[in-house]
């Protein structure tokens, strides 16, 4: 007896194995050339792909609901300066190419063979952001290059860590890699096989763990008519 499949059915078989032909394919060519650049650690290609850079978060420009944080700016202006306009490589270092939205995560290789990534936080433009499924010996090296940009005092790092925040407790999450000011709920509820305590913010930083993005301590950009 045969089956029969409805064209619906049959449309819909269509439209997933062409969804998945065309992601197959945008990993096959890891290849673009950077149109526009949304903030300090995400890029567009000419070719609509949009592009998280791994293993690495930037200071969070101005959205509906929060003011731009400090350093924001600064740093989406030198991923422009960058790599805006290049043709890039695309390498996956992690077990998943794509995020929750859709947006591919690579270490994006600029034409002179370094790597964006690294630039970025080398620079204090960005920090490391570890995550489980990356490759181990990627996250060391920008864990490395986190460490001596703080030792430098390069980027936002010298009037970040130069506040009084820099001088309060903080607890980090030994699973998730994310840390939290003392007093935040989920630092207060955390389970104490799980918890790692730092008597300072750089503490945290140089133990290779990132901001949670709850109870956010980051300062705000100061407006222009403040600034002025």
């Amino acid at each position: 007896m045969k089956t029969r499949i409805s064209i619906p059915a049959l449309l819909l078989i269509l439209l997933l194995a062409w969804q998945q032909a065309l992601a197959a394919a945008q990993v096959q060519h890891p290849e673009g050339i950077v149109a526009y650049c949304f903030d300090g650690d995400t890029i567009k290609l000419r070719d609509r792909r949009i592009v998280r850079l791994a293993g690495i978060d930037a200071p969070e420009t101005a959205h509906k609901d929060s003011p731009a944080q400090y350093y924001s700016r600064q740093s989406r202006q030198l991923l422009e300066e960058l790599a805006r306009g290049k043709t890039v490589q695309l390498e996956f270092p992690g077990e998943n190419i794509r995020d929750r939205h859709n947006r591919l995560i690579a270490n994006v290789i600029l034409p002179d063979g370094q790597s964006l990534n690294e630039l970025l936080v080398a620079s204090g433009a960005a920090f490391f952001y570890p995550h489980p499924d990356l490759d181990p010996a990627f996250m060391e090296k920008l864990r490395e290059l986190q460490a001596e940009a703080i030792r430098e005092r390069r980027g936002f790092w010298e009037k970040l860590l130069s506040l009084p925040l820099a001088d309060e407790r903080y607890v980090g999450n030994r699973n998730s890699l994310r840390f939290f000011p003392e007093n935040c709920p989920p630092a207060r509820n955390m389970k104490p096989r799980n918890r790692e305590n730092f008597g300072a913010l750089i503490d945290a930083f140089l133990a290779g763990y990132a901001p949670a993005r709850i109870c956010v301590f980051w300062p705000e950009e100061k407006t222009r008519a403040a600034r002025d």
